[in-house]
């Protein structure tokens, strides 16, 4: 549904994107990660047809951004962090200006039925100047849903929404996906993408740095072990020393001893780690790998990318 090939984006000298490649597929979401100013924004701007692209070629929904912008921007609903409404408008008439312009063919019902879901419902006749920074943003989640694209471009769609809200627009989004829409997600928010992208894009300065499933990506590197021990620290720290095994982290949890370790061979290290421990007296508890988190991953890779 999305096809990124090749792009490149600069602003005079100033090279924002640079020969960035990626697909999002119809029923999918991937998550846009990357520190701030590396790239995401722009990147999202060009598949909605707002900016073109310097080199290389974005295809939307089997149209090229550069041959047909319009209609890609109809195929496309675009949520940013800071949306820009029409203020003196009423909720009312707001969307149903945007539904007109994409010639849905019955808005009333269409209008109602978002502004339920985004809890909107006494604002209809309001004008959106008044609204607060959260609820104007639940007005542009409506605006951009309000044709049923096909394409959805979520730049930090969140920001400004309370836990509950927050929740409600994870499971909208999650909704969408099983309705085979293309969804991309930028966002710093990273437990929310660890929650519900398929697969995660990661940009630095300009360059795509890792591409991968979202649990492909929390599962690379060195495996990781966490045991709880009933023991003491010091014989703790001989027994794993004396098997080979380097401590990553040791402290006490409750009454008891919480230690971890890395293994490139986990089962021989492990194996070496137990027998030593029992034979030093320890009592295990529980013996767990530990899965980094996506922030962890993300923050490895970037780290990694970065590196001369």
């Amino acid at each position: 549904m999305i096809e990124v090939r090749d792009v490149t984006r600069r602003f005079g000298s100033f090279t924002a994107l640079s020969h960035a490649s990626f697909v999002v597929r119809s029923g999918e979401i991937v998550a846009l990660l990357g520190p701030n100013g590396a790239g995401k924004t722009t990147a999202s701007r060009i598949i909605g047809g707002i900016l073109a692209p310097t080199e290389g070629e974005a295809i939307v929904d089997g149209l090229s951004v550069r041959e047909h912008p319009n209609a890609v921007r109809a195929r496309c609903g675009l949520v940013t962090d800071s949306p820009s409404l029409y203020e003196r408008m009423t909720l009312r008439q707001y969307l149903t200006y945007f539904a007109r312009l994409y010639d849905v063919s019955a808005p009333g019902p269409r209008i109602a039925e978002l502004v339920e879901l985004m809890a909107l419902t006494a604002m209809l006749d309001t004008k959106l100047a008044a609204f607060s920074r959260g609820m104007k943003q639940k007005a542009a989640i409506a605006r951009a849903l309000v044709h049923e694209p096909p394409v959805l471009l979520l730049d930090e769609p969140a920001t400004a929404l309370d836990p509950e809200m927050t929740q409600t627009l994870r499971e909208l989004i999650v909704s969408l996906r099983a309705q085979h829409r293309a969804i991309l997600l930028c966002t710093h928010d990273l437990d929310e993408a660890q929650r519900i992208s398929d697969r995660v894009v990661i940009v630095d300065r300009g360059r795509i740095v890792r591409e991968g499933a979202t649990e492909e990506l929390r599962s690379a590197g060195r495996p990781a072990f966490r045991a709880e021990l009933v023991a003491g620290e010091t014989a703790v720290r001989a027994a794993l020393a004396g098997a080979g095994v380097t401590i990553d982290g040791l402290s006490p949890a409750n009454g008891r001893l919480e230690v971890r370790w890395s293994a490139d061979d986990p089962a021989e290290s492990n194996t070496r780690a137990l027998r030593a421990l029992l034979d030093a007296g320890a009592r295990v508890i529980s013996v767990n790998a530990e899965t980094r988190s996506l922030e962890d991953a993300y923050l490895a890779i970037i780290k990694e990318s970065r590196q001369p």
